[in-house]
Order: C-alpha cells, then structure tokens, then sequence
C-alpha cells in the first residue's frame, strides 16, 4: 500500500513538473501566428518574385503582332501627260497598286545593350528592399517577443502579490476570529473588532482589483501565444550581458540600424539609377513580318521580309532635373547617416540608465531581505505587547501588514529585475533567456 501511494505520488510530482510549457516554446508559436509576421514573409516571396523579374529585364523579349486596315482607296500611280505624234496632248496613265485590305503579322526580337546601369541597379535595389524586409520582420519578432515577456514577469508579479494578500488576508481572519473570542469574554473593545475589519476590507478590495489585472494580462498573453499563461513555466529567468558587449551587440545586431544601412544603400543605388538617365539607351531589335501588301506597298501578293537595327534614346536637355534629383539624394543619405547616429547615441545612453537601474533593483532586493527579518522579529515582539495590553490593536495590524508588505516588496523587486533585462535583450536586439 505504501509503494503504491508513493508512486502516486511521485506521479503527480512528474505530471506537475512537466506539464509546464516552457515560455519560449509559447513565444514561438506566438511568433508563428501573428498576422504582421505572416504578412512581412509574404512580402519577401513578393519581392523575390519580383527580383526574378527584373533580371530578366536585362534579357531579350519577343513580341508577336497582327493587323488589318482597310482603306476605300488604294495606292495610285500618275503618270505625267504626254505629246502625242498629232501634237495633242495625251492624259497621263494612271497604275493602281496595294489592296484596300492591308494585312500584317509579325515577330519582333529587343536585346537591351547599354542601359546606363538602370537595368542592374533596379536589380540590386530590390536586394535591398529585401533586406529591408527581412530585417523589419525580425524587429517586429523582436517586439512581440519583448511583449510577451513582460506580459509574463507582471502577471508574475501580480501572482506574487496576490500570494502576499492572501497569507496576509489569512493572518488577519485569524486575528479577528481571536478579537471576537476575546470581545465575546468582554476582554477587548468594539473599536478592535471594527479596525480589524475595516482592515480585512481592504486587504479584500486589494485582492479584487489584482485579480481583475491578473485576467487582464492572461487575456492579452492568450491573445499573443494562444496558450494559457497558467500553463508556462514558472522559472523563467532573462539572462543578460555586460554593459560593453551589450552596446556591441546592438550594433552589431539590431534590426533598426540594419534596416538604417540598407536604406542608405537604397538611396545610393537610386541616385546611381538617376545618373543612369542621362547616359544612352542602346538597344538592338530584329523583326520578321508578313503581310499583304509586304514592303512594296504596291504588291498584291503576301511576302515576307526582315527588317534589324540599333535603337539610341539619349537625354539632350532636361533643364538640369537630373542633377537636382542628385541633391536630393544627397541630402537623404546624410538624413539616414543623422538617423543612424542619433539611435545609436540614444540608445547607449539608454543601456546605461538600464544597466544602473539594474544596480539599484538589486541592491534594494537585499536591502528588503535585511528589512524582512527585522520586520518579523519586530512581529514576534508586537504580538506579545499586543497580549500584554501594551500596545493597541492597530498598532499591531500595522505591523502585520508592514512584514507582508515588505516581503512582497522584495519579491516585485526580483521581478522587475527581470523585466530590466527583459529591456535590455529587446533594446539590442538579443532574445535572452536561459
């Protein structure tokens, strides 16, 4: 009977343990279901298509063609008038010629030769529009998983303090069953009896209202994951790194100064595709037609012919546009280099005020561990007043709810440790965890 009770036991230890869902198995699937990200993949099979399509630009296109025409009228010849052997003169001869149907099919052939690089920069500009967008997908994934790690160190906050209440709330109930005891003996005042309850009040009201952010959050993380935030592991933990090799990362790794690169590079392919106008256009073409009447517009027959050449367009005069739209992208690339710099001297301000914040929560977490100790001797000490008569019943709740209070303290402490570094992994770009 014993074996069987401890494996049950140690069943229902198993089974505890590991039904939680780790938080970045939740986070993933977060990832997979949300729509903006679904959306930005998308755009990257629409841009890659359409990369495939600007390469074959630079390649040869073949275009067939068909018509027909009528006209009341066909081509006419006049022949001038003439002397004739009597001395008249003669009316001139006139040859008609064509058909009035006119009938053509054909096949063309364009090869592009020189563009001015137009037909490659185009190329490379979508490389970069592609870059854009796969780096914009990882700073959206980047923001929702900061999302739901915070979600879910303030839902374990409010966890821990709603823990504290709840120990507090069953402290206080047993000290008001003890007062009515006693007030029933006639050994304490009404008053005692109405402070404790008013106490008890509000350490429910407390309750109430961390209750209805706790579904809040819950709601919000099922929203993000679909998974139930009851269900993650309890004992997530963000890890971090120096304050050194986190200003690296960021440069290194941060989406936003990526998208920053690849949109200066964007600008400067542009204005290298804007030069590109002002240099030819070279292009050779063949064509093949058949038709009625063929080359000789007086024939009444269908016949063939091929006809071939080089296609020259060149810019003569634009009244300087050109050279306008260069400033212009001149001035853009020095807005993204200005944009560039101020993030990363944003942010590395930004790192240190975290960093130092960091300090600061941790050494209050220690400070409120030394407070917690204190706080329960001085308990041990007021109650025996309290039964001595020599000090009131408020003073003692007072002290009840400072050791609750403190030790709940130190717990939100602990976790908004972790929201800091929850921050800092977003801020650089780093995912975290351990």
């Amino acid at each position: 009977m014993r074996i069987v009770m401890f494996s049950l036991i140690s069943l229902s230890f198993v089974i505890t343990v590991f039904s939680y869902v780790p938080l970045g198995k939740a986070i993933d699937n977060g990832v997979r279901i949300n729509c903006k990200i679904k959306n930005s993949i998308l755009e990257s099979r629409i841009i890659e298509i359409d990369h495939k399509i600007k390469k074959y630009n630079r390649y040869f296109t073949i275009k067939g063609s068909g018509s027909y025409l009528y006209r009341s009228k066909k081509v006419e010849i006049k022949l001038p008038d003439m002397k004739t052997e009597r001395g008249g003169i003669g009316s001139g001869l006139k040859i008609p010629g064509g058909t009035n149907h006119t009938y053509d099919i054909g096949v063309s052939v364009y090869q592009p030769i020189f563009t001015g690089n137009i037909l490659s920069g185009l190329i490379r500009l979508n490389e970069y529009k592609k870059d854009i967008n796969v780096n914009r997908k990882e700073f959206i994934e980047l923001m929702l998983r900061g999302s739901i790690k915070r979600i879910f160190f303030n839902y374990r906050m409010l966890t821990k303090q709603l823990e504290s209440i709840e120990i507090l709330e069953k402290k206080i109930r047993n000290h008001f069953n003890r007062l009515e005891d006693l007030f029933g003996e006639g050994l304490i005042e009404k008053r005692e009896i109405l402070e404790t309850k008013l106490k008890l009040r509000e350490v429910l009201l407390s309750k109430e209202k961390i209750g209805n952010s706790k579904n809040s959050l819950s709601s919000m993380f099922k929203e993000l994951t679909d998974y139930d935030i009851k269900d993650i592991e309890k004992n997530y933990s963000e890890s971090i790194e120096d304050l050194e090799t986190s200003r690296g990362l960021f440069i290194l790794n941060h989406p936003k100064l990526r998208i920053l690169s690849a949109q200066k590079k964007i600008i400067s392919m542009s204005k290298k595709i804007n030069k590109g106008k002002n240099l030819p256009q070279i292009g050779s073409f063949a064509e093949f037609h058949y038709g009625l009447p063929g080359i000789n517009f007086l024939g009444k027959e269908w016949n063939s012919y091929f006809q071939g050449g080089i296609n020259i367009k060149i810019n003569v005069f634009d009244w300087g546009k050109v050279g306008k739209e260069d400033a212009i992208y001149n001035y853009n690339i020095e807005k993204v280099d200005n944009d560039k710099k101020d993030v990363i001297r944003k942010i590395r301000l930004k790192l240190s005020q975290l960093f130092k914040s960091l300090k600061s929560l941790k050494e209050q977490a220690d400070i409120f561990k030394e407070m917690i100790g204190i706080s329960k001797e001085e308990l041990e000490l007021k109650k025996m007043m309290f039964e001595e008569k020599q000090i009131s019943n408020k003073d003692y709740l007072d002290v009840v709810f400072n050791v609750e209070k403190r030790q709940s303290l130190r717990e939100q402490t602990i976790l908004q440790i972790e929201l800091v570094k929850v921050e800092i992994n977003t801020m650089i770009g780093r995912k975290g965890g351990k």
